[in-house]
């Protein structure tokens, strides 16, 4: 079994997940988090079906539904619930997006684990309209209320998430997983570039525990900064606490496996980060 724990398939709303702020200015290059891949038909093609074909043909056997409202990136929860629903075998978990700066965010917290039945939430905080640090006093009622229900929460922090890397700075990160014991927190992204200050957040947070990283492209991009940090980490220390994700669509799924599989994992190790860690984590049965 192989879990992708972090896609967003071309179904409705969730084309909007990265959607460009309206009015930008068009980049003068092309983005190195996108280079050296040719754009998926299913990409192209906004097509499902072809995603799902793409799912069988990398060898996935399931995947985790991301949700996000942030800015003008937007996608319903009602439509990844409803994706969800109709693909259970593919897409058993899903998460819902928050926008914490929404006066009804610790409601709708409420609403799409309770009601909704996710198995937690996903925020970007960087991205919010202002953008706050996940350490922000006003983001607390919405981890207290996820910790509650039991939920699990994405936290999305890299360089990309923010006016400047600062919304990335790990400490934060161990701030919020200190004051909410109970918190299942994943850090998605793997706070990028600050991969040593992660590495030992995560080292520090043995004896609490509620912390796993999912480091994704920012790991398998060829080239990428302190990738084989993370494969060291989770040979030795960390292997239990890593996910496996694609990120789509900002990376296809069968080149983005293929990526991943080609660092020196232990085999016990990368059975672990493929699958094991997240049926855990969310109870995947097999």
């Amino acid at each position: 079994m192989i879990i992708d724990a972090r896609v967003r398939p071309p179904y409705k709303s969730l084309q909007q997940v990265l959607a460009s702020a309206p009015g930008a200015r068009p980049s003068v290059k092309r983005s190195p988090l996108v280079s050296g891949y040719e754009r998926p038909a299913s990409m192209t093609q906004k097509s499902l079906e072809l995603f799902l074909a793409e799912m069988d043909e990398a060898g996935i056997t399931r995947g985790v539904l991301v949700g996000r409202q942030a800015g003008h990136r937007m996608a319903a929860n009602e439509d990844i619930a409803e994706l969800r629903d109709r693909f259970p075998d593919r897409f058993p978990v899903a998460l819902a997006g928050i926008n914490g700066t929404d006066v009804n965010a610790v409601a709708e917290v409420e609403r799409t684990i309770t009601d909704l039945k996710f198995a937690g939430i996903a925020i970007d905080p960087g991205w919010w309209v202002p953008p706050r640090y996940v350490d922000d006093d006003r983001m607390y009622p919405i981890y207290e209320r996820c910790a509650e229900l039991c939920g699990v929460l994405y936290l999305t922090c890299s360089l990309m998430q923010g006016p400047d890397i600062s919304y990335a700075e790990p400490y934060r990160i161990q701030r919020v997983a200190n004051d909410f014991p109970t918190l299942k927190i994943v850090v998605v992204h793997g706070a990028f570039p600050h991969i040593h200050q992660m590495i030992g957040v995560m080292i520090a947070n043995a004896s609490l525990g509620n912390l796993w990283v999912l480091p994704d492209f920012f790991q398998f991009i060829p080239g990428f900064p302190g990738a084989q940090d993370w494969v060291d980490a989770a040979n030795h220390y960390l292997g239990d606490r890593i996910l496996y994700g694609s990120s789509y669509p900002v990376r296809p799924l069968k080149q983005s496996l293929e990526a991943f599989t080609r660092f020196s994992y232990k085999p016990e190790v990368l059975e672990r980060l493929l699958w094991k860690n997240a049926a855990e984590l969310f109870g995947i049965k097999d």
